[in-house]
């Protein structure tokens, strides 16, 4: 027999990964850019401002966990075509909704077609990447969303600043054309969800149990993760730290680079191997940044705290998928992705409580402790289920 490992870098692996990358480069080159826009054209004030781009992600968990319903009743590719198509007009039609009902109303609308997009693109992903190498693909997916995320804010700043913003929308458009023309060379198989279908309650229908524990994780990575996002610059600033975009950069590359290694290991080892090491060098990244006096200590909390992550966020959605029958991928995703969006906006939320009342580097030592908690739990659960196996192999 061969002992030859499935191949993982199909055409279809390939075109998935560029598409995603393309889809997040599209919504993150708006990120730094939007707030300006429509402070600038519409007059707006930092209030209406982030209740605009905060709408996006309430609209993205709405509307995900009816995602496998739409599919379901009308087929994942048309759902995915319309859903990009809703994203593309959003996108565009940034340039005229600059007052604050139209802005608000269009960025509800984006959230709705970018919470299906992702969602049915990464099911498919999960479905077409081989089990025994599901670490290592999910690994390999992220790295394009990477680096989307680390040109997007470049870029979209130079053309903010360049040029008139019909340019930088019609870049991001441009990009979700990309995305369109990549799926339709994408072999949509239809979905096994289907098949042996019974009656199920609404929350059935919404809610997998086997995935419930690794979404709560998730959860908890999330509210950790929002700090990091939401209050990195305002810490740089508090203690007269210049040149805060080199954590950010210094955290991309270490988180890109892990992931050559952290798939593979999840896929020989197991999770415990990937998300042990990964959650206590999120905990020391963040101890770091606790006490961080000088640039030199944000960028040694940066390779800490992006290896973490890096190799956390795929290796727990790897598991997640693993624990669930194909039928139910859909229904995973969404949950997943829910989880973490709900993790990063309450965290965010509870985070910036703690630095008004406090000062920013508290939130990190916090943050710590969060980690340690999601440690703790995690092996609590991985200790309780390996003393039942014991007690059924005894008995058996």
């Amino acid at each position: 027999m061969s002992n030859t490992p499935p191949s993982l870098w199909t055409k279809t692996f390939i075109i998935i990964m560029l598409a995603n990358a393309f889809a997040f480069f599209a919504f993150d080159i708006l990120l730094p850019t939007l707030p300006l826009f429509l402070e600038k054209y519409g007059g707006l004030d930092i209030s209406k401002i982030g209740l605009i781009i905060g709408s996006f992600t309430f609209s993205a968990i709405i509307i995900r966990p009816f995602t496998e319903i739409f599919t379901n009743k009308f087929g994942r590719k048309k759902v995915l075509v319309v859903s990009i198509l809703i994203c593309l007009l959003s996108t565009l039609g940034y340039y005229i909704g600059t007052s604050f009902v139209l802005a608000l109303s269009i960025r509800i609308l984006h959230g709705f077609g970018f919470g299906l997009a992702v969602t049915i693109l990464s099911t498919l992903a999960a479905e077409i990447i081989p089990k025994d190498r599901r670490g290592e693909g999910m690994g390999m997916i992220g790295n394009g969303t990477t680096i989307a995320l680390a040109l997007s804010p470049f870029a979209g700043m130079w053309l903010f600043n360049s040029y008139n913003p019909i340019i930088l929308f019609g870049v991001a458009g441009l990009s979700l054309l990309v995305f369109l023309s990549c799926v339709s060379f994408i072999s949509f198989p239809e979905s096994v969800a289907n098949s042996n279908q019974t009656e199920k309650s609404f929350l059935q229908s919404m809610i997998e149990p086997s995935a419930i524990f690794p979404c709560f994780l998730m959860l908890l990575f999330g509210i950790c993760i929002g700090g990091v996002i939401s209050f990195m610059a305002l810490y740089a600033k508090e203690l007269n730290i210049e040149g805060v975009a080199w954590f950010y950069f210094v955290n991309t590359v270490s988180g890109f680079l892990i992931r050559f290694i952290s798939g593979k290991v999840f896929d020989r080892k197991g999770h415990a191997w990937v998300l042990i090491p990964s959650s206590i060098s999120i905990t020391i990244g963040f101890v770091l940044l606790y006490q961080a006096t000088t640039l030199s200590d944000l960028l040694i909390a940066a390779a800490l705290y992006g290896m973490g992550t890096g190799s956390l966020f795929p290796s727990l959605q790897a598991w997640t998928l693993n624990n669930t029958k194909p039928e139910q991928f859909t229904k995973v995703t969404a949950m997943f992705f829910n989880s973490f969006d709900l993790g990063i906006g309450g965290g965010s939320a509870i985070l910036g409580l703690i630095a008004v009342k406090t000062s920013y580097s508290s939130i990190y030592l916090f943050s710590a402790f969060v980690m340690v908690f999601f440690l703790l739990v995690y092996c609590s659960v991985l200790f309780i289920n390996k003393q039942s196996l014991v007690r059924t192999q005894k008995r058996a």
